[in-house]
This record gives C-alpha cells, sequence and structure tokens, in this order.
C-alpha cells in the first residue's frame, strides 16, 4: 500500500477508535467543488471484527464508512451502516447540540457563528449552513448529522463551501422593499407545472430566486452562481447555410471519479479548472453549429449555444432552443467537446424525459393577470441579505436576496406551496 495512505489510514483508526474495525476495502475519488476545484477524498470501509463477511458486496451491520480529504486530512462523511455505530469514539450524544458545534469544530477548524449556523434542530437530527457573520452564502455549504435510537452517531456528513470574513467585502445592507420590489414584480413569469397524479400542466404564476447586488444596480441569477467557476454564459444563435450529413458517432466519454495515489498526491494542477480562452470559445461554438448541422439539418436559426465550461478534462456546450415555451421543464443538450482538438465526443439531450409528459392535458388559459398574481404574491416574497461569490472579483459580495415559496394559480387565482405541487 502507498505509504502516505497508509499513514492517512492509521490516523483515522486513531481518532474514531477503530480497534474493533478492520479495514476491508478503499479506494480514492474526485470530488469536484463548487469553485471548479478538484479534491481527492479517500473512502474507506471499515469492516466490525465479528462482522459476517458472506457476501462480498454487502456491508454489514455497523460499518463505518469514512472519507478523508487527502489534501487537509479533514474528515468529509462518516456513514455507518443501518444506523449502528460500534466504535467506542468520542462522538457527540444526541440531544446535544452545543457538544455537536464543538465536536464539529474540532472536526473541521470551522467557527461557529462566524462560518456556519444551525438552521434546523431535531432530538435526532441536526443541520447547518455556511455563513459569515450569520449571514447566509451562495454557493453554499452545509453540514449534516444523525443519530440512532441509542443517541449515538450514525452519519457526519460536511459538503460545499464556507468561506471567511477574509473572503468577502464587508458593508452595511442597503436594500429596501422600495428598491427589490421592482425587481420581484419583474422576475415575476407564468410557468407550466406537470402534475403527474392529475397527468396535466397546470398554469402557475411564480417568483424567480434572484440576487440583487447591494447597490441596487445589477441582478445575478440563481443559475449563474450555481454554474461552474469556469462557466460562461453565452447567447450565440446557430446558423447554417448547409447540412452534414455524417452523423456523429458517440465516442465514450471518461467521466469516472476514480482516482490513482500518485494522482492524488500530484502538486500537478487537476483536470477541468481552467478558463476558456477566446480561441476556445470560438472553436466550441463552431463545433455546436457543426454538431447541429448533422443531428438537427433543417433547425438552421432554431437553437442558440447557450452557455460553455469545463470540467473533466472536456468542454461542455449547452444548447438550448431560440424560443423555449413556459414550461418548468425547458429542452436543452449539452454537447461534449474535446478540449485538445474540439472535436464533438458526445452529446446528452433531455428530449426522452420531456416524453414522459407528451401526453399531458395542456394548462388552461391564464384567467388572471401578473400584475394580479403578483399582488397576491408580494406578501410572500423574501428579501434575506446573502453574500454571494463574485465570479469577477473572486470574492463574496453583499446581495439581496430575492426568493418566494409560493406560487398563484393563473386559472383560480388559489396561492399554492409549489414544493407540494
Amino acid at each position: 500500500m502507498d505509504e502516505r495512505l497508509n499513514k492517512v489510514i492509521n490516523l483515522t483508526a486513531e481518532k474514531f477508535n477503530l480497534e474493533n474495525h478492520f479495514l476491508k476495502r478503499h479506494h480514492i475519488f474526485r470530488e469536484q467543488s463548487d469553485m471548479n476545484e478538484t479534491t481527492y477524498i479517500l473512502n474507506m470501509e471499515w469492516f466490525p471484527k465479528d462482522a459476517d463477511e458472506t457476501d462480498e458486496d454487502y456491508n454489514p451491520s455497523g460499518t463505518a464508512s469514512i472519507d478523508v480529504d487527502l489534501q487537509t486530512n479533514l474528515v468529509k462523511r462518516i456513514i455507518f451502516v443501518n444506523g449502528e455505530n460500534k466504535t467506542e469514539a468520542d462522538f457527540p450524544p444526541a440531544a446535544s447540540t452545543e457538544l455537536a458545534i464543538e465536536w464539529i469544530e474540532k472536526q473541521t477548524g470551522l467557527e461557529f457563528g462566524r462560518q456556519f449556523k444551525l438552521i434546523h434542530e431535531e432530538e435526532k437530527e441536526l443541520l447547518f449552513q455556511a455563513a459569515v457573520d450569520n449571514v447566509a452564502v451562495f454557493p453554499s455549504g452545509s453540514i449534516e448529522m444523525e443519530f440512532n435510537e441509542e443517541g449515538k452517531l450514525s452519519l457526519f456528513s460536511i459538503d460545499g463551501i464556507f468561506p471567511n470574513e477574509e473572503q468577502l467585502n464587508w458593508e452595511p445592507f442597503a436594500l429596501t422593499a422600495k428598491h427589490l420590489d421592482p425587481i420581484a414584480k419583474s422576475q415575476s413569469k407564468l410557468l407550466e407545472i406537470p402534475l403527474e397524479d392529475e397527468e396535466k400542466w397546470e398554469a402557475i404564476y411564480g417568483t424567480t430566486t434572484v440576487f440583487v447586488t447591494n447597490d441596487g444596480r445589477r441582478t445575478v441569477s440563481f443559475e449563474e452562481v450555481e454554474s461552474p467557476k469556469s462557466y460562461i454564459q453565452k447567447d450565440v444563435l446557430l446558423e447554417w447555410q448547409e447540412p452534414i450529413k455524417e452523423k456523429l458517432t458517440k465516442q465514450d466519454i471518461d467521466l469516472s471519479l476514480e482516482a490513482t495515489p500518485e494522482e492524488a498526491f500530484s502538486k500537478e494542477k487537476a483536470l477541468g479548472n481552467d478558463i476558456l480562452t477566446v480561441d476556445d470559445q470560438q472553436h466550441a461554438e463552431e463545433t455546436s453549429r457543426n454538431f447541429l448541422r448533422s443531428e438537427f439539418p433543417e433547425d438552421s436559426g432554431k437553437w442558440k449555444l447557450s452557455g460553455l465550461w469545463r470540467e473533466m478534462g472536456y468542454i461542455f456546450a449547452e444548447i438550448k432552443p431560440v424560443a423555449p415555451d413556459a414550461r418548468v421543464i425547458d429542452r436543452k443538450i449539452k454537447l461534449i467537446i474535446d478540449e485538445k482538438d474540439y472535436n464533438a465526443m458526445n452529446f446528452i439531450d433531455n428530449h426522452p424525459i420531456l416524453n414522459l409528459f407528451k401526453n399531458f392535458e395542456k394548462a388552461e388559459q391564464p384567467k388572471l393577470s401578473k400584475e394580479e398574481a403578483f399582488k397576491k404574491l408580494r406578501e410572500h416574497i423574501e428579501f434575506t441579505p446573502v453574500y454571494v461569490f463574485d465570479k469577477k472579483q473572486n470574492r463574496y459580495i453583499l446581495c439581496g436576496k430575492i426568493d418566494c415559496e409560493y406560487g398563484v394559480n393563473a386559472v383560480t387565482g388559489e396561492v399554492v406551496l409549489l414544493n407540494e405541487l
């Protein structure tokens, strides 16, 4: 076994008192962060020494699956199979939030109140969210803890980003409802949502989530914040004169997350982090056009290139219809391009998913206007201060988040909770 891995394994066994367990198997995998940075995680499966090993593919009760970040040596996840914790480790007990917070701070190096806050608390479950001085951040991070019937830890996980004060521009929150109301109204739109039980589309007015910079001059979409750091928004109409007769031959794409110790401990930059150059963008645009000339030869001018980004050593192009409908599930194609020669290698089309709804009854024509619907929604719209990562400044900036969990039925005028539809 690699000596560097062996050191991490021994430290893990010592930290969590795994003397009653043995390491059954382990592997390394890549994990891509919201900032498009690659980390390498060592997963270890520790079987109880009295475990029944008759089934090689089965992890017996009490198995501890532990993930450790090989760069920081910090634990990322602990999962006990069937919730059965047979260790004698010094885990915090259930119903002791204060001890749980102290344990999290020790394991992660984060500081409660300054980098994360409690957002959900039950006797056997705790959920925390990334925050700077108790103000939420986007993209965000989360910490989850669960406990079994005996009050022992059964799950711990930490995911996402937890910035500190040095990574943000501090300023007093200056936005008011006067600034945000007109923007919230402009974000209200008519959507068609599929109701699977009734096999029909329902017309609903809703307000899309958006972030407004603290000076009120710019809005940032939720999709823009959640997109990879290398993501470049596009709005390029794809037209052509002549089709291409030869169809794309799909090639196998290596998006495997498995990694070797050499890759994990290498000082070389991992694949997929570089920003796309102007030359990359021009080639990807031309490849996207040629792909459509081949696959949709009669559709010149009906599609547009909406975004480009790098991922796992490939260039991804997002292609959407120029004139999308109001349905919440819109048509899109993800084209995978070789970053070395810019040849199209494969594509993913969500058309088969849309086909699942092709026999659904069409939505009724709205009886309410957008203005009437907004009056009903206004009292349910939330304005909250948040720190949002600005890709241009490479820092978090203060914004106002406009969000609404409710919608208005465009036919009946009923106010409905969107996640219950």
